[in-house]
């Protein structure tokens, strides 16, 4: 075997090193991303009253909601959550940010459902329709006045 022909095959041997590497990484990388650890935990759902409010709470054992087991369990694939249960099928999609996670139902889509994750509640107004509090909290203040 002369110089060339072990330079390619170091070259060709490297280059598969490389390409197998990368494809592992991408592969952890992808595992990581759809890990439903990501959405374990409580959510809360915003703009209801606190004594109306429904809770989700999603574990390795399964679905709760407003703490009654509901599914044993339930997909997620890195952007959706899907959640089968006797009554159909509900969708979450993530939303909000890494200091706000939220969850928005999308189906059904009607009526139209927010959660956040506890403990990050202070970082939204957990009553919702902050302008409509204002406009009763200015007609009451209107009328009350005279």
């Amino acid at each position: 075997m002369t110089k060339h022909h072990a330079f390619k095959a170091f070259f060709a041997f490297g280059f598969v090193v490389l390409l197998v590497g990368f494809s592992s990484l991408l592969y952890v990388s992808y595992q990581d991303y759809i890990n439903p650890k990501h959405v374990y935990g409580r959510w809360v759902e915003i703009g209801a009253p606190s004594y109306q409010s429904d809770t989700l709470e999603l574990n390795e054992k399964g679905v709760y909601r407003n703490n009654r087991l509901v599914a044993t369990q339930f997909d997620f694939d890195g952007k959706r959550i899907e959640i089968h249960t006797g009554s159909g099928t509900t969708v979450y999609r993530i939303a909000g940010t890494f200091d706000s996670p939220q969850l928005q139902r999308l189906h059904p889509n009607s009526p139209t459902q927010r959660l956040i994750k506890a403990g990050y509640e202070d970082t939204v107004d957990m009553e919702g329709g902050g302008s409509a509090k204002k406009r009763r909290a200015a007609l009451s203040d209107h009328f009350g006045n005279k």
